[in-house]
């Protein structure tokens, strides 16, 4: 339906603007639905008006009055008019009256009487919803400002049973929460997924929206409500040029009013972004001016890029040679003082002023030389030698960065930073040491002294150096695979940017968020990021590379395999370039959807980035692992070779490096489909047990494993006879995990008393794996650890915690004393340091408290403890795998979610697996939310059935059991237990 069919009712009502009127009329001439329309409103329009005003006897036969907008087109039609006709608009008014409940959405101005504005940025699908208004952003923020629906369209509604109707007048409200209902029950299709998009962005969560705004559009391409939407999306994510790309594409529908709004908002993001770039590039061209001492920025240019002028004004210092061309640098040092506070800068031209600088000026002339990467005569190590002999330490510190050679002189360096007392060398040297040894491989010593830079950035910041300091710590993070703390950083890198005017170093971390968007398969978010980097620098074809292979990937994630293919292809326009996520991808496509020119692609490409000497030992040994993973397909014992290599390089590496858990990851990954295709499922079955580093059961165990398209799985009965399952025929990503496992596979498994499963990620930890009425555990790859012989028992409870009056969480049960020889660790004493310490030494622990998913503090669930003084409340499946569990407990985590994992495809990640890495013997834990009372009472009877001996698979198998039968309570098939 056009935004002209929405209008004849007003058109019929007189409620139109003669030019917009004449619009709609114009519309009518080529619209058969409309013209139909027109007369059915018109005769009930007459019929209204004879019901209500009837002509008295003897009194002149005069038309009522109409308006003049329509006064020719009424008299014109009510000429035509006719018996049939008025009969069909008394039928008509009778089917109204009387089946109001048959009557669709009415796209009229009913809804916003009163209201020339909308105080609703975004759009709903809905037609009696989406009538263009101005947006009016001081109305919105009013009070007052919501669209008020009146209680009688609200009846209405609710007697037809019009659930989109319902939520999209509570989504004019801005009221998300009692929207959200109406639209989980109002089935699929693209008009109510925009809908549920709102409700995301209303809440807060832009990637959700982007998810299914992007799904909406690859099936309508010109859903205009879902463009609208994802426009004003990606301008919240700030990511202003792929939103005006956005725009522009609402604007080319040429929807009344909406059009000129898009155009005006795409324009108005072009022009920011536009003045950005220019800022930024002009700061460049009037920075080198200033070190050649030619002119001086004005103080507009000083307070859009501070951070960058700042950078050049300590080159301009030393580099000036007389006293006039220092005091020149005085108001400039005073208004970036002001900015940010203090007189350092103020006092480093007075100490500059103080020094001979008729013997200093050959010095600041090859200091000079050195920032324009000129040659200085004698060498740049004896020029420095000539700055220590000269005591400059001012130049020498400059000078030791331009040449490169802190790494080399980094006590000097530090002791030359911390005399100055500035904060940025303090920010600069501290930056410097965690680069040196990032290039050795420490990198957990390099993140103290990055966040000892942080710690200074709160107490004295200062925008340029934390920006690049928080992006530093992301990459860190990024590759110790903790995304959810580097998203933290990127984030904070990106407003710092914003904040010091720092356009030209937004793209570095557009490109960090991208890739860590696509490690949390988030897909749309990253496909955001990475595409916003590319509208920057649309002509630098790396960067394209970079970002198409990225996406392709992401894709791949998807089993979106055409839409892969297509990026790859984009990516590989690139001649001759080839980056490690590129060749993952290739090697994958390769398998799926080939293309001839694939094979010369991938060996020039690899070839070129081993000899660029760009990669790190971790890199090379998954770039050895994409090798295998290509070749393996053509020729399986040079392709295993190259596996076996990537294991051998991944082997030399410390645990910690995350490539190298990916390689030994991905790598095992082909050599057990190489296996499978080949029906080989002993060779299967001996991988996997090389893989978890140790004999697995010879009986009642059961093997799983995904890989892009493909399943594997193999299993042992209580016979010992192996059987298995190659499967390369899936289409989609697997949602519930009930039914992967093919009967044939479950009926040896029925008759064993326990089952052992050993499921590799992305599927370790799912529910369902297994029918509730077999008693099963997920295996983690780790030799059970022992109980310390000192360790006495001792039970550890955590309840009654008092969860941040900001998360809204309500009361669980609460307890009494603590249990027999136990300790109860209850209130304000349950704060997440606490329990960390006392869980050390306990051979039980049993947490009754909140769980939440909140993947802005962690990628897996997190337990909701009382707060620190400091107001940290989250324990966290990072906080807990770094501690050592004495006791090797048995943990019980009665909380929502514990359970959830982070959606890995190289290891898996949960609070059970944290806590088994920890020592832990046993962890049982739910998937889903689960319910207080009941789970107190499920719990405490399943850890009584294991201190009755019950092994813990049985116990849990045989509450389950008992609890379906008795009670039906379904959430306990989500309890799983992990050994």
């Amino acid at each position: 339906m056009t935004d002209a069919c929405q209008r004849v009712h007003a058109l019929v009502d007189g409620e139109l603007a003669p030019d917009e009127a004449q619009r709609v009329r114009l519309h009518l001439a080529t619209c058969a639905v409309c013209q139909d329309e027109l007369g059915r409103l018109l005769q009930l329009k007459a019929l209204a008006q004879e019901l209500v005003a009837p002509v008295a006897p003897g009194a002149p036969s005069t038309p009522p009055k109409q308006s003049r907008a329509f006064q020719p087109r009424w008299s014109r039609y009510a000429r035509h008019g006719g018996l049939a006709v008025l009969v069909t608009a008394i039928a008509s008014a009778a089917l109204l009256f009387v089946l109001p409940q048959a009557r669709g959405p009415r796209a009229e101005l009913l809804w916003r009487t009163g209201a020339p504005t909308r105080s609703l940025e975004l759009r709903s699908s809905y037609p009696g919803a989406d009538l263009y208004h101005p947006y009016d952003t001081l109305r919105a923020g009013g009070p007052g400002a919501q669209e008020v629906v009146p209680l009688s369209e609200m009846a209405r509604l609710e007697e037809a049973g019009d659930l989109r109707g319902i939520a999209a007048a509570y989504l004019l409200r801005m009221d998300a929460e009692s929207a959200a209902p109406y639209l989980a029950r109002a089935g699929d299709s693209p008009d109510v997924e925009t809908d549920r998009a709102v409700v995301d962005l209303l809440r807060g969560d832009t990637s959700e929206a982007l998810r299914r705004l992007d799904a909406v559009l690859q099936q309508a391409p010109r859903h205009s409500q879902a463009m609208w939407n994802r426009a004003l999306a990606l301008t919240r994510l700030d990511l202003e040029l792929t939103a005006a790309e956005q725009f522009e594409a609402v604007a080319a529908l040429g929807e009344q009013g909406w059009a000129e709004e898009a155009r005006q908002r795409a324009e108005a993001l072009r022009a920011h972004a536009t003045q950005g770039q220019e800022h930024w590039q002009g700061a460049l061209k009037a920075g080198e001016a200033l070190v050649a001492h030619a002119s001086i920025p004005s103080a507009e240019q000083l307070q859009q890029t501070p951070g960058l002028f700042r950078l050049y004004f300590y080159d301009a210092l030393r580099t000036a040679r007389t006293v006039e061309e220092l005091r020149a640098l005085f108001p400039m040092a005073e208004t970036l003082d002001e900015l940010q506070g203090g007189t350092v800068l103020r006092d480093a031209v007075r100490g500059a002023e103080s020094r001979d600088l008729r013997r200093r000026a050959p010095l600041s002339e090859d200091y000079a030389r050195l920032v324009r990467r000129e040659p200085i005569p004698g060498g740049v190590p004896a020029f420095l030698e000539r700055l220590r002999t000269a005591r400059e330490d001012n130049l020498l510190l400059g000078a030791l960065l331009h040449a490169g050679t802190v790494a080399a002189n980094l006590e000097e360096y530090q002791r030359l930073a911390t005399a100055t007392r500035d904060p940025w060398f303090l920010l600069l040297a501290e930056h410097e040491q965690a680069k040196v040894l990032l290039s050795r491989g420490e990198l957990l010593q390099a993140e103290q002294h990055l966040l000892a830079a942080l710690k200074q950035c709160g107490e004295s910041p200062v925008a340029y150096r934390c920006a690049q300091i928080e992006r530093e710590v992301a990459s860190l993070y990024r590759q110790l695979h903790r995304p959810a703390e580097a998203v933290q950083h990127a984030q904070a890198a990106w407003r710092w940017n914003r904040k010091d005017g720092a356009w030209g170093l937004d793209g570095l971390v557009l490109l960090e968020l991208g890739q860590l968007s696509r490690f949390r398969h988030q897909p749309a978010l990253s496909r955001a990021y990475l595409h916003e980097a590319l509208a920057r620098e649309p002509g630098r074809c790396e960067l394209r590379h970079f970002v198409f292979a990225n996406s392709a990937s992401a894709h791949l994630n998807a089993l979106e395999v055409d839409e892969a293919r297509g990026d790859i292809d984009a990516a590989l326009k690139c001649p001759g370039t080839l980056s490690p996520s590129g060749a993952q991808a290739l090697a994958d496509l390769a398998r799926l959807r080939p293309s001839p020119g694939d094979a010369e692609h991938f060996t020039k490409g690899v070839a070129k980035l081993r000899a660029s000497g760009s990669l790190n030992a971790g890199q090379l040994a998954l770039l050895t692992q994409s090798e295998g993973r290509f070749l393996i397909e053509q020729d399986r014992p040079a392709g295993e070779a190259l596996l076996r290599r990537s294991l051998s390089e991944a082997a030399q590496l410390p645990r910690w490096n995350v490539d190298a858990r990916k390689a030994r990851a991905y790598s095992y990954a082909s050599l057990l489909f190489a296996a499978g295709k080949a029906r080989e499922f002993d060779r299967v079955f001996s991988l996997l047990a090389e893989e978890l580093g140790g004999a697995l059961p010879e009986q009642c165990i059961l093997g799983v494993a995904l890989d892009v398209e493909r399943t594997l799985v193999v299993v042992r009965g209580v016979d010992g006879q192996l059987h298995g399952r190659y499967d390369d025929r899936r289409t989609g990503p697997v949602g519930n995990v009930a039914g992967l496992i093919p009967e044939e596979l479950l009926a040896p498994l029925r008759a064993c008393e326990r089952v052992v499963v050993a499921a590799r990620p992305p599927l370790h930890g799912r529910s369902g794996m297994l029918p509730p009425d077999i008693a099963w555990s997920y295996f983690l790859p780790r030799p059970k650890p022992q109980a310390s012989p000192a360790v006495p028992a001792r039970r550890l409870m955590v309840a009654n915690v008092e969860p941040p009056p900001g998360l809204a969480l309500s009361p669980l049960r609460g307890w009494g004393p603590p249990p027999p020889g136990g300790m109860l660790l209850s209130g304000a004493a349950a704060t997440p340091s606490r329990v960390l310490e006392a869980m050390a030494r306990a051979t039980e622990v049993e947490i009754h408290a909140h769980g939440l998913v909140n993947l802005g503090i962690s990628d897996a669930s997190l337990l909701v403890l009382t707060p620190e003084s400091d107001g940290r409340y989250a324990l966290t499946a990072g906080e807990v795998r770094a501690r050592r569990l004495e006791g090797a407990p048995l943990v019980i985590l009665a909380a929502c979610r514990a359970a959830h994992t982070a959606p890995t495809s190289h290891e898996p990640f949960n609070l059970p697996v944290a806590f088994l890495e920890a020592g832990a013997r046993a962890v049982l834990a739910a998937t889903v939310d689960i319910p207080d009372e009941q789970a107190v009472r499920f719990f405490e009877a399943v850890r009584a059935r294991i201190q009755a001996g019950q092994p813990v698979a049985v116990a849990l198998r045989d509450e389950r059991v008992s609890w379906l039968k008795r009670s039906g309570s379904e959430w306990v098939q989500a309890v799983l237990a992990f050994e």
